[in-house]
């Protein structure tokens, strides 16, 4: 980042009469960490930003420069309602408060305005339970169908390594084209090997091909492309493991004609488990879905076949 714009992000941090809720727009804009005009997603990482940067004020704490207890000092902003008759801050919430600051932090890190990310090893909380209903089958094959006529490769490839072969989050940012074997077709996750099923393969096959009319969506333009480091992954326009989650929903959110709307990696993947017909013995259908432990992958099997679903199938009505 040049001398200049680097001034310009300390003087936002640490101008007094910038109102401490200005700030986080201020300075996500010059960080390139924010599209215009703002998206949802925008306006949810700015809010969960302000708390810091109110608290800040109020403790006359200086962001560039944390203090050494600041794991300490995040307790108030992390946990503090901003709505009122909110009693209580829930644990997802909090988490995603931690998440958006270590994401700005990660950005100053790279600007070389922070020495280093603080947030980066603050534990997170444990996600709360939700009893959202999974999408049904019906619906699903409605999205597949979808993205495919849209002909979305990247959308469609995230989709289905979610879908057919249980990939978390994680391991869809984490995905690099060294763990997959086309001659042999299959995919690496750490030690666990998976047959690619046939139509995982044939849309990571065009992903792979080079094509000059394919867009990654993936790829945030306003951040300049793909991040560092993130050559040689499948989706190397993923700055982070949230947007796992973020492209997804924008890819299946209503409007995408589809009848029910978005889906989120974590349910997508216990429909996933529901639907899934695997063959060989139960240590072979465990690893083909991603799991080490025959006991973990049975008991959630077993569990993602009794939820609900939000719509009714077309075998239930």
């Amino acid at each position: 980042m040049p001398e200049d714009q680097q001034e310009t992000v300390h003087k936002f941090f640490h101008d007094p009469h910038l109102p401490p809720g200005d700030k986080p727009l201020c300075i996500a804009r010059l960080l390139d960490l924010v599209s215009t005009p703002l998206t949802k997603q925008d306006i949810a990482f700015l809010s969960n930003l302000r708390p810091f940067f109110e608290h800040a004020a109020e403790t006359s704490t200086d962001l560039l420069n944390p203090p050494d207890d600041f794991h300490h000092w995040l307790a108030v902003p992390l946990t503090t309602p901003r709505k009122e008759g909110v009693a209580k801050v829930g644990n997802n919430t909090i988490n995603a408060r931690a998440t958006a600051l270590s994401r700005l932090y990660t950005a100053l890190r790279q600007r070389g305005l922070v020495r280093y990310n603080p947030v980066h090893d603050l534990p997170r909380r444990k996600p709360e339970q939700s009893d959202a209903k999974l999408p049904s089958t019906g619906e699903l094959q409605v999205l597949l169908e979808e993205l495919g006529r849209k002909k979305e490769p990247h959308a469609l490839a995230l989709f289905l390594l979610i879908y057919r072969l249980g990939f978390t989050a994680q391991a869809v940012f984490d995905f690099r084209w060294d763990d997959v074997d086309f001659k042999a077709n299959t995919v690496r996750r750490g030690e666990i090997v998976s047959r690619l099923p046939a139509d995982v393969c044939g849309v990571l096959l065009r992903l792979r091909t080079p094509d000059p009319l394919l867009v990654d969506p993936t790829v945030r333009l306003r951040r300049g492309g793909e991040a560092p480091n993130r050559q040689g992954h499948v989706f190397p326009g993923l700055h982070e493991v949230d947007e796992v989650r973020e492209f997804l929903w924008q890819a299946t959110r209503l409007g995408r004609g589809t009848s029910g709307g978005a889906v989120v990696p974590s349910r997508l993947r216990l429909a996933g488990l529901r639907d899934a017909e695997l063959e060989g013995d139960l240590t072979e259908q465990a690893r083909q879905f991603g799991y080490r432990d025959v006991v973990a992958f049975h008991k959630a099997r077993e569990s993602a076949r009794t939820r609900l679903t939000r719509l009714d199938s077309e075998e239930g009505r």
